[in-house]
């Protein structure tokens, strides 16, 4: 068991040092993907920025995206910063992002510390330096509540496992130290800045908060319980703040419902939907999640559990079924030891350093439960069923559990030998060389796979099978993840669409959702846009100042990506000898790279 002492992690051990250097790679990595403009900004992430320009630079100070309930401005605040810094621009968007991220490896390394080993830590900040192009993505994009969750659920556990651990015995007095207070404060703040921001932080709360009750309470009852409570409803009061005066329907957890639900949403068949939701939990959205590379399917209709046919079958079908059959077995391995060995801690007689073992697997043990809430309620929810990739954010919480399943491949066969049946020493002997070997394996393939998925998301190779029909902007319904060069010929399309705006002298244009916020971001709010549905009527305006600006301007045109709906409705209408649609005759179509314009005669 780890030692505790005073100034433990502060020491420069060999340790720390690597662990700084894998961090400084992880950071490095991410800033040079974003430096090229990956991953790909779609219109979510430019209402992001658009929030970080008008704080930094109209003084507005919004609570939460958007035409949102929930889902906290923390990301855009931090925009703000750069924003006032260096400037506006997509990297400094992101550089937010990186920072949180960095917080979230500290926090990881001490955790994992604490729980497990440092060589445990220096593994788990290894495989977290890499990853697929999905968990890259997902640290990278500033839509809200990801990265947060991260960061939050980390350190909530850590600074619970460490007062729980230092805390005294039952029995004994607890020293009145300020330092203690100071802790739960900032587990408070950390707690209520969580649900601020997203409430996929609960679980991290419901846990760390028990492992507190049930081994610091009585500090809990006394000063410690209070100053937490004040301290989640400091960093939590933006969220109470809107609820008091939100109208009926437009509660924090209406919105959370709503998109839980997948309301407004295509619903399949009741007969087919548990089937659905469930491959698109455990065949698409867990290996999505936890790094698995490449994946092949994005739809619960087309991905099978098993299939052999080729070797590309067997390679799709080891990614998707085999890479979550094999994240089931080494969680479902790490709860069985922990619930082994306390069953064995708790036949002896309780000592000190007893007591500290059963709150570390306690700890690791409320670790692994962070990872099963949430897969149980996404399971039961609307979204595996309809769109598995894009929701697969709510499953964010898993990362934090990664060293929990690392643990069981790394650790000395010995200690897994209650796996192994009774027999002769040789036999037992060979066994846990030949598991040692195994698992090893395992782990140097996983990293293999990481390793991979960085690389693939840099250079594009192997290439990913493009599907030409799906809209690489529609990211709600996209089932694809972008590798740099193919996200920078996007970003290059669109670059010289906002540069032919201006030589048109067009500064007010329609387009659809997922187009409109980030044209706008990218050209620093010079070109406005209005959104429009697929009958050409307004549609989604976020910030209904822009959708007034384009209604009151006398020379607008419209914008539409090639084959859209609204531009086969914008062609249909100038066809119509119907009087409504007079005025949509009145335009000249103009095609260029990526999109279709239609400008005013």
């Amino acid at each position: 068991m780890p030692q505790l002492k005073e100034g433990r992690f502060l020491k420069l051990s060999p340790y720390a040092i690597w662990s700084a250097v894998i961090i400084a790679v992880a950071v490095g990595i991410r800033v040079a993907l974003i430096n090229q403009g990956w991953p790909l900004l779609d219109s979510d992430e430019g209402v992001m920025g658009l929030m970080g320009i008008h704080i930094a630079f109209k003084g507005e100070l919004p609570v939460f995206f958007y035409a949102q309930g929930y889902m906290g401005s923390a990301e855009a605040f931090l925009a703000a910063a750069f924003f006032r810094l260096f400037g506006i621009s997509d990297v400094n968007l992101r550089l937010g992002l990186i920072l949180i991220y960095t917080i979230f490896m500290i926090g990881m390394y001490l955790l994992t510390s604490l729980l497990y080993s440092r060589k445990v830590a220096l593994i788990t900040l290894l495989f977290l330096c890499f990853g697929s192009n999905p968990m890259l993505m997902r640290e990278l994009i500033a839509v809200g509540g990801v990265p947060e969750t991260m960061f939050g659920g980390a350190f909530l556990m850590l600074l619970a496992a460490w007062l729980a651990l230092t805390s005294s015995p039952p029995g004994t007095v607890q020293k009145f130290r300020w330092k203690r207070l100071l802790l739960f404060a900032l587990w408070g703040l950390i707690a209520g800045f969580g649900v601020w921001s997203h409430l996929l932080i609960a679980p991290f709360i419901l846990t760390s908060g028990l492992l507190l009750v049930i081994f610091c309470w009585p500090e809990v009852r006394r000063w410690g319980g209070l100053i937490a409570l004040l301290g989640l409803i400091l960093g939590a009061w933006p969220l109470i703040a809107y609820n008091f005066t939100a109208p009926p329907g437009k509660s924090t957890i209406d919105y959370f419902l709503n998109v839980m639900s997948a309301t407004g949403v295509p619903q399949p068949p009741p007969g087919e939907r548990i089937v659905r939701q469930l491959k698109g939990t455990f065949l698409i959205a867990l290996p999505t999640v936890s790094g698995a590379n490449p994946l092949c399917y994005g739809s619960t209709a087309k991905t099978p559990v098993f299939r052999f046919g080729d070797f590309s079958q067997v390679s799709c079908t080891f990614m998707h079924t085999g890479w979550s059959l094999a994240v089931i077995l080494l969680w479902a391995i790490a709860v069985m030891f922990c619930l082994v060995s306390l069953r064995r801690l708790y036949r002896q007689p309780i000592t000190p350093e007893l007591r500290k073992e059963r709150i570390i697997q306690w700890a690791r043990l409320a670790l692994l439960v962070n990872s099963l809430i949430p897969v149980a309620l996404y399971v039961v929810s609307a979204n595996p069923a309809i769109y598995p990739v894009a929701t697969s954010r709510y499953l964010t919480g898993l990362i934090v559990t990664t060293p929990a399943l690392l643990w069981v491949l790394i650790k000395p066969a010995e200690k897994l030998q209650w796996l192994v049946v009774r027999g002769s020493f040789p036999l037992k002997w060979n066994m846990s060389l030949t598991s040692t070997i195994f698992r090893r394996c395992c782990l140097i393939f996983a990293l293999g796979i990481y390793i991979l998925g960085t690389f693939s998301t840099f250079t594009g190779i192997p290439p990913q099978a493009y599907n030409p029909r799906e809209e690489p902007y529609f990211t709600q319904n996209g089932t694809q993840h972008y590798d740099v060069p193919f996200v920078q010929k996007l970003n290059w399309d669109e670059g010289f669409l906002i540069r032919q705006l201006g030589r048109w002298h067009i500064d007010r244009i329609y387009s659809d959702y997922w187009t409109c916020n980030r044209i706008i971001f990218r050209s620093k709010e010079r070109v406005i846009c209005s959104v429009l549905n697929e009958k050409l009527n307004e549609g989604h305006n976020r910030y209904y100042l822009y959708y007034q600006k384009v209604k009151m301007s006398d020379r607008v045109a419209y914008v539409f990506r090639p084959g859209s709906a609204q531009d086969k409705t914008f062609q249909q209408y100038m066809k119509s000898n119907d009087p409504r649609y007079k005025q949509y005759k009145n335009y000249v179509r103009k095609t260029i790279t990526g999109y279709i314009i239609y400008l005013p005669k």
